[in-house]
């Protein structure tokens, strides 16, 4: 389902198109998994990492997790950091790190790299509590967040030709 939707909308913009230059296209491609990040609780700081600790109003969290919940690698993160570099006003960034002794949900980062092939990274604004009926996050971070897509929808292309170059 994931690579005909892709297929659709690359075809369906760019009608001359061959299956080569779609391939071009989706390694080219950049796809933002942003939803939440859970941020540092006082009363349970035991369940972050230690140097990771996301805090409210500090800044977009990039997710990592070893088990591939996540899909966050190393090329994204440093993508995603060029972004934020690059945003008007720059965009303070956060790691947020799963502790291997605990558990996380999931994101629909890891079923769209798998499938459509394209590379994906999954972030999130800092929030408490959630899943809860009192969920608490910083405005602050969602203008964080518009700050970064502005920048991600307006300069990805002029910059992504020197990240993905090779």
């Amino acid at each position: 389902m994931v690579v005909e939707a892709c297929e659709r909308i690359f075809y369906g913009t760019k009608t001359d198109g061959t299956k080569e230059d779609y391939y071009t296209t989706i390694r080219k491609s950049f796809l933002i998994s942003a939803d939440m990040a859970h941020a540092i609780h006082p009363n349970y700081t035991d369940k972050h990492q230690p140097q990771h600790h996301p805090k409210i109003g500090e800044g977009v969290v990039i997710k990592i997790n070893a088990n591939q919940r996540y899909v966050t690698d190393s090329i994204s993160a440093a993508i995603l950091r060029v972004l934020a570099a690059n945003a008007t006003p720059p965009v303070p960034i956060q790691d947020f790190i799963v502790k291997q002794d605990g558990a996380c949900g999931s994101t629909i980062g890891p079923m769209i790299a798998s499938k459509a092939g394209m590379k994906v990274i999954d972030v999130g604004a800092p929030q408490l509590s959630m899943h809860s009926i009192r969920e608490t996050c910083g405005v602050i971070d969602l203008l964080y967040y518009k700050h970064m897509f502005e920048c991600f929808f307006t300069k990805y292309t002029s910059l992504s030709h020197d990240l993905l170059s090779s």
